[in-house]
C-alpha cells in the first residue's frame, strides 16, 4: 500500500481494520512514517487504548519520537491521559502544571510564589483530616473549627471547685496588685465583726488592732490577707461575694478559651502538613459588590499531582484528573486509597493548665 494512502487510512481511524494486518502493530507503521519524514502528517489521536495496551513500548516511542508534540490532551484515550501528563511534567513541569491548573483542576491558582488552593469555604479543608473512629473524629473537630461560625462544643460551666487555688494562687504580680486594690476598694477601712469569721489571720488581726470585736483591712494588711486562703474564702462568702462571682467567670472564660485555642492550634497546625501558609482572605469586587475569597498555599503541588498520576497511571476516566476536577477532590481520593495519610490528632479531654493560667491572667483586668 502507498504510504500516503496508508497515512490517510490511519487518519480515518481504520488502522485496525486495514493496516494492522500489514504492519502487525501501530509502532511498526509509525516507525516507517518517522523514517520517511511524514511524522507531522499523522493524526496520532486516532490510536486507541488497545494499541497502547498491546504494545508496552508504544507510548515511550511516540513521546520520544515527537508524535505527541501537537496532541490535544482532550482527544487522547482516557487510559493514557495520566501517563501523558507524567511524561509532560518530566519534560516541562512548569508548562504542564500550569496547563493542569488552567484546564483541569479548577480550584488551583498559579502565582509567582507557587500554587494556591481556592477554597469554596474553609470547611472544605476538613477533607484533609482523618475520619476514623466511632466517636468525634479529627475531621469532625476540623469541620467545626473551620466553619464560619467557629468551633462548636459543649462549654464547661463548672470549671473549678476551688477558686482560690485555681485563680488567686495563679495570679501574676500585676494582677495581685489589681486584686489588692479591688479588696481595699470593696471592704478597706471598714469595721467588720470578728464574730462572723473563724480564720486565725483575721482573729490575730483583730487582736493586734484592738478594736473591741471588730477589724479592718488596710493597705498594710491586704497582701497578707490575699495570701491567706481561709480568710479570703470567708470574706468571699460574705462582703466579697461579688469578687467570688467574678473569679468564677474569669476561670470559666480562661478554661474554655484555652480549650478552644488548643483545638484551633491542632487544626491549623495540622494543615501545615500539606499547606505552607495561613488561610488568606482576598477581596474581589464585582460592580458595587465586594465578596471575599479564601486561599491557602499548597506545599508541594507537583509531588501531589505526580503521586496521583503514578497511582492511577493506566486508569480510565474515573481515575483521571478530569474526573475529579479539583485539588481537594484529588487529594481525597489519594487519602481513600492510602497514598497519603490524613491529618490526625488526639482530641484533648481538658485544656492545658498552663494555657488556662495564661488566659486567666490576660482576662483578669477585664473583670477586676
Amino acid at each position: 500500500m502507498n504510504l500516503n494512502k496508508a497515512i490517510e487510512t490511519f487518519n480515518d481511524g481504520n488502522f485496525d481494520r486495514y493496516l494492522k494486518p500489514i504492519f502487525n502493530n501501530a509502532r511498526s507503521f509509525l516507525t516507517i512514517v518517522l523514517k520517511k519524514g511524514k511524522k507531522d502528517e499523522v493524526d496520532i489521536e486516532n490510536l486507541s487504548y488497545k494499541d497502547y495496551e498491546s504494545d508496552s513500548e508504544l507510548f515511550e516511542f511516540l513521546y520520544e519520537s515527537g508524535f505527541f508534540n501537537n496532541v490535544n490532551y482532550n482527544n487522547i484515550p482516557e487510559e493514557i491521559k495520566n501517563s501523558y501528563l507524567l511524561y509532560q511534567i518530566g519534560n516541562d513541569s512548569t508548562t504542564t502544571l500550569n496547563y493542569i491548573c488552567d484546564n483541569i483542576l479548577s480550584d488551583v491558582v498559579v502565582r509567582s510564589d507557587g500554587f494556591w488552593l481556592l477554597l469554596s469555604d474553609r470547611e472544605e479543608l476538613s477533607i484533609f483530616f482523618d475520619d476514623r473512629g466511632r466517636d468525634t473524629t479529627a475531621k469532625d473537630v476540623a469541620k467545626s473549627a473551620l466553619s464560619e461560625d467557629g468551633l462548636h462544643y459543649d462549654r464547661w460551666d463548672n470549671t473549678t471547685d476551688d477558686i482560690y487555688r485555681d485563680v488567686i494562687d495563679e495570679l501574676n504580680q500585676e494582677n495581685l496588685i489589681r486584686l489588692s486594690e479591688y479588696v481595699l476598694k470593696s471592704i478597706g477601712d471598714q469595721d467588720l465583726s470578728i464574730e462572723d469569721y473563724g480564720s486565725d489571720f483575721l482573729h490575730d488581726l483583730a487582736k493586734d488592732q484592738d478594736r473591741e470585736g471588730f477589724f479592718r483591712i488596710t493597705s498594710n494588711d491586704v497582701n497578707s490577707l490575699i495570701n491567706d486562703k481561709e480568710s479570703m474564702e470567708e470574706l468571699m462568702a460574705g462582703p466579697l461575694d461579688e469578687l467570688k462571682g467574678e473569679l468564677y467567670s474569669i476561670h470559666s472564660n480562661a478554661y474554655n478559651s484555652a480549650y478552644e485555642s488548643e483545638i484551633y492550634n491542632l487544626v491549623y497546625g495540622g494543615l501545615k502538613e500539606y499547606f505552607s501558609s495561613n488561610i488568606t482572605e482576598e477581596a474581589k469586587k464585582n460592580g458595587e459588590k465586594v465578596r471575599y475569597q479564601s486561599f491557602i498555599k499548597i506545599s508541594d503541588f507537583q509531588s501531589n499531582v505526580e503521586s496521583f498520576l503514578n497511582e492511577y497511571k493506566y486508569g480510565g476516566y474515573y481515575e483521571t484528573l478530569d474526573y475529579f476536577g479539583g485539588y481537594s477532590e484529588m487529594m481525597n481520593q489519594l487519602f481513600s486509597d492510602g497514598v497519603y495519610e490524613e491529618i490526625d490528632f488526639r482530641i484533648p479531654d481538658y485544656p492545658d493548665y498552663q494555657l488556662v493560667d495564661k488566659y486567666l491572667n490576660e482576662f483578669f483586668g477585664d473583670y477586676i
